[in-house]
């Protein structure tokens, strides 16, 4: 891939680009010039690197309106592997977009300066422009992607020569800087009407010497055509013969133009070659940014929207959103809309507005009953279909049993209708899938919440595993570093934490670094789609020592989706104050407040122990438990802000390992809180350095 230079080109008319010598003066720009949140990207049809922000030079929200689905999407594509299906279904997608839109603009572009052209120069001359477009930029422009994983989707536009080449048409800025400030770089349609002025002038002036003797009649005079015309639009007009010379040092990049033209690689990803653009090529070849600015649906109450890839709400003057429309019932807790119709919004309609950006794992825990987290673990009380996707093929019949969970979907703000990715032997064979368990009114016949049974494809809380590439802890996933853990070091996961559609994880852990302190902390885990990633972070490993995650009264089990300890029948405390006042409103009583003898570590203790069916309505299903939340300041762990005899007080709520048990005991002479749940925040953060 070469970038377009104009060094050459000084003496060319340059037609509807309207390129002159003022616009071919050098101008010194450093690599990836005005290039923010850069990413990288593969060399495949959509997304060549590198990208780097769209909003520097124009505003997403005219992309978005006018480009639509001529945005490639990196939610939709496995980075680790392009060749998956769902890898693949996004790529032909793109393709299947940008087509018919080049198809159209080579065709207008010719009609306008050759009016009356052959059909066969028109498709010679297409045939050639598709060729330049897979040899220049793998037919890349827009894309979606995050400049880390765990990150937002920002908006890029493809740059490539170190950053130099700007779009699909490889611009480069040192030769067009003007122009590129005047939008011939962002603005897709824009790219393409300015630079392939130069391609059509090589086009018209190749000599019969670079023809061979062929006529106008002959398939090899069209593409010797096309190949005059790319070595001149790669090489400058003085090389438009380049492609005979065998021993020109080029010589790979027109073999490289030739085999894409004569075999149609970019093919490969389309199936309808007469399906109509879906963007108005000639307002936007003709007018650029003068074209209409995008309009979307009026903001409102009690609608739902869309904005980009993501569902949102008002919520009085606040847009709340979640990151993709799959996940829009679960905004039914923030907001009452009717969910069968969802209306556009862009980016300039709320710009000064504030905007919360949701959690899927936590939006969706909290508005759903019983709806269970990422990592945790199910029993399917009957045998149930597994289907590929949530509306896909049935793969077979998932028998009852437990499973972990690997991910979920909501369906219906009042159904709550919810769907659970497992993983499960049919003949044999284990097979991800996803099962129905149920609405609000039926899931308690379907799927309950269980224990751990043997292995997951996640780890569970009290695991162990290998971290394999050395790996930072941070004090909150994705957030300040603390230290940075060796390759092959064995620690134990305490907690799950899941982020994004892409269900990005994190584990909580404990890690004594070099410096002799144990720190808890997080460290990334990779992610489970479009392809899992998870072994390239860390690995099971055998447990080197007899270290809890958690403690718990005897007889009880530490449930690692409420992070409570549990019986089969009861719940044990401590609750948070919220929890207790709705306990209260319930009618329960007495036992709401009631301290009852148990046995942590041979040693007595009081706590509160409610049944199940109390606790689930009392504390709630949400990420920390009724009236708490997740604080930076400690580690992520849930916080409940307390008063006690007046003074403002925090409290920190497990897991609390073996350790750190003991360590709280060593300081804090033997307390009793210490082997319970639920820390006052001094104590925790003591042991934070």
């Amino acid at each position: 891939m070469k970038t377009l230079a104009i060094r050459l080109l000084g003496v060319l008319a340059l037609g509807l680009g309207g390129l002159g010598s003022s616009h071919a003066a050098y101008n010194a720009t450093p690599d990836f010039w005005e290039c923010a949140n850069r990413v990288g990207g593969t060399f495949v049809h959509g997304r060549i690197p590198s990208g780097c922000d769209v909003a520097t030079f124009g505003p997403d929200s005219f992309v978005r309106g006018n480009y639509g689905g001529t945005v490639f999407n990196d939610a939709a594509y496995n980075t680790a592997n392009g060749s998956d299906p769902i890898s693949v279904a996004e790529r032909k997608r793109y393709m299947q977009e940008m087509y018919p839109v080049i198809r159209d603009a080579s065709q207008r572009y010719l009609n306008a300066r050759k009016p009356g052209v052959q059909e066969r120069e028109l498709q010679a001359f297409q045939r050639g422009v598709f060729a330049l477009l897979r040899q220049e930029s793998f037919w890349s422009h827009y894309r979606d992607a995050q400049t880390a994983t765990g990150q937002p989707f920002l908006l890029k536009m493809i740059r490539g020569d170190n950053g130099h080449g700007h779009g699909m048409m490889q611009v480069d800025d040192r030769y067009h800087f003007l122009p590129l400030q005047e939008g011939k770089g962002w603005n897709m349609m824009q790219n393409f009407s300015y630079a392939i002025d130069i391609y059509y002038d090589a086009w018209q002036k190749a000599p019969a010497s670079c023809l061979g003797g062929a006529t106008s009649g002959d398939d090899e005079y069209w593409r010797s055509r096309a190949r005059s015309a790319w070595s001149a639009y790669n090489g400058g007009p003085t090389r438009v013969c380049r492609w005979q010379n065998t021993a020109d040092v080029n010589v790979a990049k027109d073999n490289g133009y030739r085999d894409n033209y004569d075999l149609r690689r970019w093919l490969t990803d389309v199936a309808d070659l007469s399906k109509p653009a879906s963007i108005d090529v000639a307002c936007l070849m003709d007018n650029g940014a003068q074209c209409p600015q995008p309009v979307g649906a009026p903001l409102g109450p009690n609608r739902l929207m869309k904005l980009g890839n993501s569902a949102c709400v008002l919520v009085g003057e606040t847009l709340e959103c979640v990151d993709t429309v799959g996940d829009a019932s679960c905004l039914g807790g923030r907001s009452a809309f009717d969910e069968s119709v969802i209306a556009t919004i862009y980016a300039v309609q709320v710009t000064g507005r504030t905007r919360v950006d949701h959690n899927r794992h936590q939006l969706c825990r909290g508005f759903v009953p019983g709806l269970q987290s990422l990592g945790s673990a199910i029993t399917t009380l009957a045998p149930l279909a597994l289907r590929s996707s949530i509306d896909g093929m049935v793969l077979g019949q998932a028998p009852a049993g437990t499973y972990q969970v690997l991910d979920f979907a909501v369906r219906g703000v009042a159904a709550k209708q919810r769907f659970y990715r497992i993983r499960a032997s049919l003949n044999g064979v284990l097979t991800d899938g996803w099962v129905d368990a149920g609405t609000a009114a039926t899931h308690a016949s379907l799927a309950t919440a269980a224990a751990p049974s043997g292995a997951g494809a996640l780890p569970y809380p009290g695991d162990w595993v290998s971290v394999v590439p050395n790996l930072n802890m941070r004090a909150t996933p994705g957030g300040a570093l603390l230290v940075t853990i060796p390759a092959g070091r064995v620690v134990q996961i305490k907690e799950l934490f899941g982020t994004a559609s892409a269900n990005n994880l994190y584990y909580r852990i404990e890690y004594t670094h070099s410096d002799g302190v144990t720190r808890e902390g997080w460290i990334f885990g990779g992610n489970l789609y479009p392809s899992s990633t998870l072994a390239n972070w860390v690995l099971p490993a055998a447990a080197p020592s007899a270290q809890k995650h958690a403690r718990c009264p005897n007889g009880t089990r530490y449930d690692i989706h409420s992070r409570q300890c549990m019986s089969a029948s009861s719940v044990y405390g401590p609750f948070t104050a919220a929890a207790v006042q709705a306990c209260l409103d319930s009618g329960a009583g007495a036992v709401c407040t009631a301290n009852r003898a148990t046995v942590v570590d041979g040693v007595a203790l009081t706590l509160p122990i409610w049944s199940k069916a109390v606790a689930a309505q009392a504390v709630g299903n949400g990420d920390c438990p009724r009236g708490a939340a997740r604080s930076a300041a400690h580690r992520f762990h849930c916080v409940e802000n307390v008063s006690r005899d007046g003074v403002p007080q925090n409290d920190v709520y497990g897991p609390f390992s073996s350790a750190m048990v003991s360590a709280c005991l060593a300081s804090q002479g033997n307390a009793g809180f210490c082997r319970s749940n639920r820390w006052p925040a001094t104590v925790f953060l003591a042991q934070q350095p």
